[in-house]
């Protein structure tokens, strides 16, 4: 009996310490301890239920993976409570939690901490590894060990996030299918009902991860832009790594722990946050969309300024080529510096802003100066802030490697300077950066209407979007054509649904300006919001079957449906809009035809309101509520 009472102190004291927080709502409860072979593990509860194993942290500096074998001492547990404006599918982030701190010692002896944090609707981690001189990060042991049964919706472009999400059970994803790994968001469809999310937050200064499959029902890391690792100066501090849960796809698409885990913006650079004056959000007319090349042609710039005032539009941006011989801008003894600051004064006479574009890299043959260097960034933005310029389009950076994600925050960090807004394209996926610089107002990082010039979007990816890319934040998707054939199995009403469902708070129409300003529903046009104070996802709604969302901006709501399916008739319950009485205009389907619109004004709803609504295949709706 002795022996068995000292048998059982000794395991005791064996046992690997344990440290569990739990999340102010109850909700959610996330255990770190160590396996049985002393790898640093942690593992997720949502409702009482296990949505994430023991999953595997660690990461490899010099040689070493911390994580492993590692001794875990105290944990310091504290609330925290995240409140700050915002700007997209909400006007404000309001976000509470618990954290622990918890200290650790590798089997070298050196010191490093681990922050844990779990909010309401997800947890996240990452490593602090203090240190001095240059120390090279050769990537991470971390992964997820899912529930069997999860389902994925992947995208296989992790160059800059424009593919198109496939749908896999996870011990089922084809390693060949993705060799070049995963783009993070990863969307997850929990068994037993549910929804998860991997993301990342505060990438900046590391390098962009990926996943990949491994055994059974797990993804892995991987940094498929710095295969061969990269180096750092001084402390290592990861990206936090967020897994979003929600037991629907409202609460999912409601998360915003992404921009709650990166720092707030620097007070001398944006005194006011993401309020600051030049920060605006608006409307903005383009003109590569629908006229290629020949829409940067000089003698065409005043005319696009005058039809971006008859819409309504805060902004217009010229595109590819005004800074090259072949459109004209550096004749009559004119330089395309001196164009730009005669189209920004005459702009400003009409109420509108300019914003031009430039690669990202000096490129001889399109003519593209580049911005590769801290001596160019200056300059450029320097002569832009001259010139009256908004904001700048930045193009084809094409990798999340940890050099180009210090080339993005060089970027920021420049054009703040001279308060300039940016637009990133062919650009990774966001990670919350606009919380720290909030003059980024947009990002590509998704396959867009673009993609119908030359090719053609299924429905189904329009329906799956809200649900997996957008999750990670803004996305400059470009909508909205109204051209027969552009519509590629789409419908106008399903077209104009885009521009109130994929979030951007720089809203580049694509169209030619005639076709909207000849449409009936140019009203609607002129006056989309581009951010909004609130966003719900409504019954029914299906990742890449069907998008329902109800948006408010101010008074008014705005509702946008996607189907992405065949045809259907769909009931809408009108409860979110909680009391009194509502003028409702529908933009509807025409059954069968795809080129024109049904519309009803004027009808009466209020919260008690069911109203079935037919779609065609590939169509949608929009109703504007007052």
């Amino acid at each position: 009996m002795k022996s068995l009472v000292l048998l059982l102190s000794v395991l005791a004291l064996s046992a690997p310490a344990e440290v569990t927080v739990r999340s102010p709502n109850g909700k959610i409860t996330t255990t770190l301890t160590q396996d049985s072979g002393g790898r640093l593990v942690y593992s997720i509860e949502f409702n009482g239920r296990q949505v994430l194993a023991p999953s595997p942290i660690g990461v490899i500096v010099d040689g070493i993976d911390y994580g492993a074998g590692d001794e875990m001492g105290k944990a310091v547990i504290r609330r925290f409570r995240e409140h700050f404006p915002w700007r997209g599918r909400m006007s404000e982030v309001r976000e509470r939690g618990r954290s622990a701190r918890v200290h650790l010692r590798n089997h070298s002896g050196a010191g490093w901490e681990l922050d844990l944090r779990c909010f309401n609707d997800a947890v996240a981690w990452r490593a602090v590894i203090p240190g001095l001189g240059v120390r090279k990060v050769s990537g991470e042991a971390s992964a997820w060990v899912l529930p069997e049964g999860t389902v994925a919706w992947c995208n296989p472009d992790t160059a800059n996030g424009e593919g198109i999400f496939e749908r896999w059970a996870v011990d089922q994803i084809p390693p060949e299918r993705f060799k070049n790994g995963i783009g993070l968001p990863v969307t997850l469809e929990l068994p037993g009902g549910g929804f998860a999310a991997l993301t990342e937050a505060e990438a900046m200064g590391y390098s962009g991860m990926t996943v990949e499959p491994g055994a059974g029902w797990t993804l892995k890391s991987s940094f498929r832009d710095d295969p061969q690792g990269w180096t750092m100066n001084g402390e290592v501090r990861t990206p936090w790594r967020v897994m979003m849960v929600a037991s629907d796809l409202d609460g999912l698409v409601n998360c915003e722990a992404v921009p709650s885990l990166c720092p707030p913006p620097n007070k001398q650079l944006f005194p006011d946050g993401i309020r600051t004056g030049y920060l605006k959000p608006g409307r903005c007319l383009w003109q590569w969309w629908a006229y290629n090349d020949a829409g940067t042609l000089w003698d065409r710039q005043h005319w696009f300024v005058d039809q971006a005032a008859l819409l309504n539009c805060q902004y217009y941006l010229v595109d590819a080529g005004w800074e090259t011989t072949r459109e004209h801008w550096g004749e009559g003894g004119k330089t395309a510096w001196d164009r730009l600051k005669e189209l920004c004064d005459y702009a400003a006479g009409k109420g509108i802003g300019i914003w031009v574009w430039r690669g990202w890299t000096y490129n001889e043959k399109g003519q593209w100066p580049g911005l590769e260097t801290q001596q160019k960034r200056e300059d450029f933005f320097r002569y832009c802030a001259a010139a009256g310029v908004k904001g700048v389009k930045i193009d084809f950076m094409d990798s999340q490697s940890h050099d180009r994600l210090a080339f993005y925050q060089a970027c920021l960090q420049t054009a703040a300077k001279y308060r300039i807004m940016l637009d990133f394209h062919g650009a990774n996926k966001p990670a919350g950066e606009s919380r720290t610089w909030p003059n980024e107002m947009t990002r590509e990082g998704v396959r867009g209407l673009e993609y119908n010039k030359w090719s053609a979007l299924p429905p189904s990816h329009y329906a799956t979007l809200p649900f997996t890319r957008y999750l990670a934040g803004h996305g400059d998707f470009t909508p909205t054509t109204f051209q027969p054939q552009f519509l590629k199995g789409t419908t106008v009403a399903q077209q104009l649904a885009c521009a109130v469902i994929m979030t951007s708070p720089l809203l580049c129409w694509a169209d030619k300006p005639d076709v909207y300003l000849n449409s009936p529903v140019v009203d609607v046009i002129r006056t989309m919001p581009p951010v909004w104070d609130e966003t719900h996802v409504l019954a029914g709604s299906k990742i890449g079957d069907l998008a329902i969302l109800a948006r408010r901006s101010g008074r008014q709501w705005y509702v946008g449906i996607i189907n992405g399916a065949g045809a259907r008739t769909q009931k809408l319950d009108f409860s979110f809009l909680r009391r009194g009485k509502w003028t409702a205009d529908f933009f509807a389907d025409t059954p069968g035809d795809p080129a024109t619109f049904k519309i009803e004004r004027g009808v009466r709803v209020d919260a008690h309101t069911l109203r079935e609504v037919e779609m065609n295949a590939g169509g949608g709706l929009v109703v504007h509520l007052r």
